[in-house]
């Protein structure tokens, strides 16, 4: 029993060991900033927030050799940190203010920087942390990170100080975030701190830049305006005039602002991810402006022309092109924003992630944009396996259409009657239609009649035959007239023909309809009645004795 309790005992010192070494998680070093001299004032570097709050304060009263105690000096001479050390510290300071947003959630007040409240998705909930990220900022075409680590020299206490690879950036980043030489030119006072850590000159420059961006595009679109005319080229020119000024205004603020000044942090944090934005759309808005002059050069002609049998081939560039506009706006939205997401500092620097998200946000955005994007799919569907190609005839819900053009979220189909059909194009994929240009354009229109039984069958077969040898639009291969059934009112006879263009079967079958009621109304004679009153008086009238009668 009481080896039982040594053992338990033993395991709970290594547990309690390895749970105090967790705790106590430090970079080991020699000695730190062992050429800097003593604080002026004091400084708390024993938590992640005080060691960025006594940086801060020490740069704003003036003191940067004490804001160099809160950088690890290590790789630079004993001999040069005291002259070194303060130039670094200022510098820093000024990058830190222009291009960096600190998240003060981040820097939490505990000597470990354990998160407390993190959730139990985050890989970091319940760790002590030594090394904390406070910002990323390009440099030279790569993330540079700035680090807060826990440091503890030989017999000191550990503290939170800017790690080595940040200090060896310093100048790196000063070079390309600091003041420009148009800065340095300006007024002090327009270099003075203002609102919202905005500085004067930002607050005049700014509105100008944005005024001068404006006018460089309304040069742009007239430009372009006046260099447009009619035919290909001015179709070409036409299609490059938004896309070219959003592109040619995004670049003028880009130029401004990163070579002629560089705007602070806050301003940086939300400017940058428009101007991606700006030319991530200027891009997109191209390459569909490009497909969809090349559709138009491909249905150039009348709806009712590219229906026609001979235009199969033109029907299926349609819809190749169609769905390569699709998929091109789908990829480029998609590619736009995963550089949005992975170029805008609000995401890093503020703590924003889509795996943090990925459980709320995901979910909602997911859900709000589940009928929309199921209608891009629905349509990129459409297009890719041709079931309704622009130009196409077909029969949605008794009605004879034709496709005019297959947008992402809806169908939109011509009635006969010139009349619109909008269809969403989820019900267009899941509700079956009659589409006649799908194998063969060619379709058979039938009319079926009801006549007295007393009718000469033979005669009306033989007006028939006439009638389509007469009209060009028929073909006489396949057309028939036959009896289909009989009861109380008399015989049903079907007349069929084949339409060789579709375009021509309403017309045909009405056509067609009126002829054969003529050819039955000319065998009547006398008190012989071909077509049934269904009820009404049969009496045979004479409409002279009506006549007389009035």
């Amino acid at each position: 029993m009481r080896r039982l309790f040594l053992a338990l005992l033993a395991c709970l010192a290594t547990l309690t060991a390895g749970f105090a070494a967790a705790q106590e998680q430090v970079f080991e070093v020699d000695a730190l900033n062992a050429g800097l001299p003593a604080p002026q004032g004091d400084l708390d570097l024993s938590t992640p927030q005080t060691a960025m709050e006594s940086f801060l304060f020490a740069l704003e009263d003036g003191l940067p050799g004490d804001a160099a105690h809160v950088l690890n000096l290590n790789d630079i001479s004993v001999g040069d940190q005291a002259t070194v050390g303060p130039m670094l510290a200022q510098r820093l300071g000024t990058v830190m203010d222009r291009k960096v947003v600190i998240s003060w959630q981040q820097l939490l007040e505990r000597p470990d920087a354990l998160d407390t409240t993190a959730a139990d998705s985050n890989p970091m909930a319940g760790t002590a942390r030594k090394s904390l990220l406070i910002g990323i900022l390009d440099l030279d075409g790569r993330g540079v990170a700035l680090r807060l680590n826990r440091v503890q020299a030989e017999g000191g206490e550990a503290v939170w100080v800017f790690s080595r690879q940040t200090v060896a950036r310093i100048d790196a980043l000063f070079a390309r975030y600091g003041p420009s030489e148009f800065e340095r030119a300006l007024p002090a006072p327009l270099r003075r701190d203002a609102i919202l850590g905005l500085k004067w000159w930002e607050i005049i420059g700014l509105p100008l830049v944005a005024l001068a961006a404006g006018l460089v595009a309304v040069l742009c679109w007239r430009i372009l305006g006046r260099a447009g005319g009619s035919g290909g080229f001015g179709a070409v020119v036409s299609g490059l005039r938004l896309p070219v000024t959003i592109c040619v205004m995004a670049l003028t603020i880009w130029v401004a602002t990163r070579y002629l000044f560089v705007v602070s942090g806050t301003v940086s944090t939300f400017l940058e991810p428009l101007l991606i934005l700006a030319f991530v759309a200027a891009g997109v808005m191209l390459s569909v402006n490009v497909i969809d002059a090349a559709l138009a050069r491909v249905v150039a002609v009348d709806i009712d022309t590219l229906a026609a049998p001979e235009e199969e081939d033109r029907r299926n560039l349609a819809a190749t092109l169609s769905a390569a506009r699709r998929v091109l706006v789908v990829i480029a939205v998609l590619a736009g924003a995963g550089i949005l997401l992975s170029t805008a500092k609000i995401f890093q620097t503020l703590g924003f992630s889509l795996l943090a998200a990925a459980g709320s946000l995901t979910l909602v955005l997911g859900f709000a944009a589940r009928e929309v994007l199921g209608n891009i799919m629905a349509s990129l569907q459409i297009s890719l396996n041709r079931t309704a190609r622009v130009g196409d005839q077909l029969t949605w819900e008794g009605t004879l259409c034709t496709v005019e053009r297959v947008h992402f979220t809806f169908v939109q189909l011509r009635a006969w009657d010139d009349t619109r059909i909008i269809v969403p194009v989820s019900q267009f994929v899941s509700e079956p239609f009659v589409n006649r240009n799908i194998v063969d354009s060619g379709m058979v229109r039938t009319v079926t009649l009801t006549l007295a039984n007393s009718v000469d069958i033979a005669a009306l077969r033989a007006e028939f035959n006439d009638w389509i040898a007469a009209d060009d639009r028929c073909d006489p291969d396949g057309a028939e007239a036959m009896v289909t059934g009989q009861d109380g009112y008399g015989l049903q006879i079907r007349f069929a023909v084949p339409v060789p263009d579709p375009r021509d079967g309403w017309d045909v079958e009405c056509a067609l309809r009126e002829a054969m009621l003529g050819a039955a109304r000319d065998q009547e004679t006398g008190d012989t009645e071909i077509l049934p009153h269904m009820g009404t008086d049969a009496a045979r009238r004479d409409p002279d004795a009506d006549a007389d009668a009035a």
